[in-house]
């Protein structure tokens, strides 16, 4: 059943053949991008304050420095996500539909990095199942809307 503005798929194709623009982004899938926004800001707001904490560790109370290779893991990481996090943001807002698959790639790579901070002992199980919850719920969202099939289709 379709909702109210929606295109069939036969509409969509049709509006690729004859040149039409695509749908606009709107609705869940603007809170998506201001989601995706919000963790890449996260995600750099993190690596910075790992840099400032792994050069002095006094200043967050700690007395020994963090092991090179887990900040080495914990920077490469998430510098790799907000990177891919632009490139989503650039594939979303030309409508590629490439996006769908980038987008569900990325949030399975963000459950694997955490996982991995994990058992570095960088992130504690709470924290892990709690910042497990957005990027499944992402991957649902981008795989089940029909918003994203139609405004995506490019």
């Amino acid at each position: 059943m379709r909702r109210t503005g929606e295109l069939s798929g036969t509409q969509t194709s049709a509006m690729r053949a004859t040149g039409a623009r695509a749908e606009p982004i709107r609705g869940w899938l603007v809170v998506y991008l201001v989601v995706l926004a919000g963790l890449a800001a996260h995600g750099l707001e993190l690596t910075i304050a790992s840099l400032i904490i792994g050069a002095n560790p006094g200043l967050a109370g700690l007395t020994s420095f963090v092991p090179a290779p887990a900040l080495a893991f914990y920077v490469g990481s998430n510098a790799l996500l907000i990177l891919y996090a632009a490139l989503l943001f650039a594939l979303m807002l030309r409508r590629k539909r490439a996006s769908i698959a980038h987008n569900v790639v990325f949030n399975v790579l963000s459950i694997i990095f955490l996982l991995g901070w994990h058992a570095l002992h960088m992130k504690s199980t709470v924290g892990v199942a709690i910042d497990v919850v957005p990027n499944s719920v992402m991957i649902a969202y981008i795989l089940r809307s029909r918003r994203v099939a139609t405004t995506l289709s490019r």
